[in-house]
């Protein structure tokens, strides 16, 4: 018996060796990974400019185990652990490349890098540096150039969303073997050749919605020619376009040396016959051939920004503009709400026939169609045949901002103080991101209630860019301390946009119209006070945030417009607003099929 115990020590003391040995490597394994996501988080935040410091959260000066759990956007395997599960910074207004550092985060599953201002190219190794994410979220950004074939090498896909980018060539084909693939998006960019065959069958024609040159199913069929598949189609072109004129020139310079005098002949009568044709013609006569050009020309512009539809199919779809369809009439057009046979609902704006809204319809397809955000309408494509001028939208089921204050009393109490802080802080967000999150800086120039649109979830969304400015980052302010009044002289400015946001919160939080605001109780002229309120928000215990909300307001429309905040302060008070009391319970109504107004 005691030999046998001898004998089993040995063994004994290997095992409990080896046990040692592998919790000690498990401990120093968590241990690297603790401080490589902390690196990681780090570079994510050196890498990239936030403008509107929505990383401020992220301080590293703190030694506390799970402290980066803290940060916003930012979810752990367990809060008192140092180890990244998900991140999630959409719609942040974030400016720069992909960053590379997430490769640090080890263990992380899920990223949501969506709704920013990121630019560049998507890296070509992504496998690597996200090589265990299930989702994939970044659209909504700048991205260009190709879809990296190493996406396909993301086994744990379940989640991949590239819609809304400027990404540009062939979908990778080995995207479709991902297994676990459900939903997949690359909708709204400028992608071009076959549709991958995917092995989820949910994964529908929206998908790929916006990209005039894909083909295959389910769109039209590809060219199955081998010299198409094999040869450069621009290279292929410049070689016939030469190898022609080479051709041509060739047999002209033949017949000028076999038949000199005849074929000198022929080239002068034919010159002196364009010469006496030109003369005698009057100059209206060419002006429908140019005109016509350079409508087809413009038309084909309009195309990169949006998709062109057929009138037809909107004619089936509201049963030729029948009144049946008919859901909302504005100040330059008709509004019908259609659904298309993939199930699209959308809302159509017929512009008058008898009205010249060319420059109109231009600036609203070159700006909205141009510009995407989650609180700008989205502009879907638009028509242009035998005169006919409309615009079609994404339909917004909660119809307008100014139908719901206006319109009548019981949808008026509907909207509960949270719920309109809601809404601005939305605008907001918008009005902030076109001021100074885009590349190009856009003022809108004529905000109000009627062109603040509301989703299902009553998220407000932007539309009339009519008369929206571009205006690069080297432009120069006007002095408007100077010329208070120049705002009005339609030169526009980004204190007319806050000026006129300003009586968008006065109507929100007194219920009146902007003529009633002037016409009684002057609030332009002195400090604010709950009296000016709508009373059926008082006495909810929120009073003291209805208040902070009516200076603000205040502050907006001051006459001088260099003492106006500018968009980015006025997103950051509405936030602090809406974050000063935890115990709020936001009640949002359902959605209701009210009319959609697009004026």
């Amino acid at each position: 018996m005691e030999i046998t115990n001898i004998r089993k020590r040995p063994f004994f003391i290997i095992c409990t060796f080896l046990g040692y040995l592998l919790v000690l490597l498990s401990r120093i394994s968590v241990c690297t990974a603790v401080q490589s996501d902390i690196y990681c988080l780090k570079s994510i935040k050196d890498s990239l400019h936030d403008p509107s410091n929505n990383l401020g959260s992220w301080d590293f000066n703190n030694a506390t185990e799970g402290f980066i759990c803290l940060f916003s956007g930012i979810s752990c395997w367990h809060p008192d652990e140092n180890k990244v599960l998900s991140i999630s910074l959409s719609y942040m207004g974030l400016i720069g490349e992909f960053p590379r550092g997430i490769r640090n985060c080890t263990s992380l599953t899920s990223l949501d890098l969506s709704g920013n201002n990121l630019y560049g190219t998507i890296p070509s190794d992504i496998s690597v540096i996200v090589e265990h994410v299930t989702t994939l979220y970044l659209s909504f950004n700048q991205f260009s150039g190709n879809i990296p074939p190493d996406v396909a090498n993301c086994a744990y896909l379940n989640f991949l969303n590239l819609d809304n980018n400027n990404l540009e060539g062939e979908i990778p084909s080995r995207i479709g073997y991902l297994l676990r693939l459900k939903t997949f998006s690359v909708a709204n960019n400028y992608l071009t050749g076959p549709v991958p065959s995917f092995v989820s069958e949910q994964i529908t024609a929206e998908s790929f919605a916006n990209n005039d040159e894909l083909c295959g199913k389910p769109f039209k069929g590809c060219e199955d020619s081998w010299i198409w598949k094999h040869i450069d189609r621009a290279s292929f072109i410049k070689a016939f376009v030469i190898g022609w004129v080479l051709f041509f020139t060739s047999v002209l310079v033949f017949r000028l040396f076999e038949f000199p005098t005849k074929a000198i002949n022929k080239i002068v009568s034919l010159s002196m016959w364009k010469l006496r044709s030109k003369e005698h013609s009057s100059p209206e006569s060419d002006s429908p051939g140019e005109e016509e050009l350079n409508s087809h020309q413009k038309i084909l512009k309009l195309e990169k920004f949006v998709t062109r539809m057929s009138l037809k199919e909107l004619e089936n779809a509201t049963s030729d503009f029948s009144d049946d369809y008919l859901v909302g009439i504005g100040l330059l057009g008709k509004v019908y709400k259609a659904i298309l046979p993939n199930g699209w609902t959308l809302a159509i704006k017929k512009l008058n026939d008898w009205e010249n809204l060319e420059d109109e319809f231009v600036s609203e397809i070159t700006t909205l169609g141009g510009l995407r955000h989650q609180n700008l309408l989205p502009l879907i494509g638009f028509c242009a045949e035998r005169e006919k001028r409309l615009l079609i939208y994404k339909y917004m089921h909660n119809g307008s901002l100014h139908e719901w204050l206006h319109s009548n009393e019981d949808k008026a109490k509907i909207l509960e103080f949270p719920l309109r802080l809601k809404i601005a802080l939305g605008i907001a967000k918008g009005l902030a991101w076109l001021h100074h999150g885009y590349e190009l800086h856009v003022s809108h120039r004529s905000i109000s209630t009627r062109c603040i649109l509301l989703d299902q979830n009553f998220e407000p969304k932007i539309s009339n860019f009519w008369e929206a400015k571009f205006w690069s980052k080297n432009d120069t302010a006007l002095s408007w301390s100077l010329f208070p009044v120049a705002e009005y002289s339609g030169l526009g400015s980004y204190k007319q946009d806050i000026y006129c946001f300003g009586v968008v919160l006065l109507e929100l939080v007194t219920g009146k119209e902007p003529h009633e605001l002037t016409s009684s109780r002057n609030l332009f002229d002195h400090s604010p006070c709950l009296l000016d309120a709508d009373r059926d928000l008082l006495g909810k215990g929120i009073n003291d945030l209805i208040l902070q909300f009516l200076e603000l307001a205040c502050d907006c429309v001051k006459f001088f417009p260099n003492e106006r905040p500018t968009m980015l302060e006025v997103y950051d008070t509405l936030k602090n607003i809406s974050q000063g009391r935890r115990d709020w319970i936001q009640k949002i109504p359902l959605s209701t099929d009210t009319s959609s107004l697009y004026d």
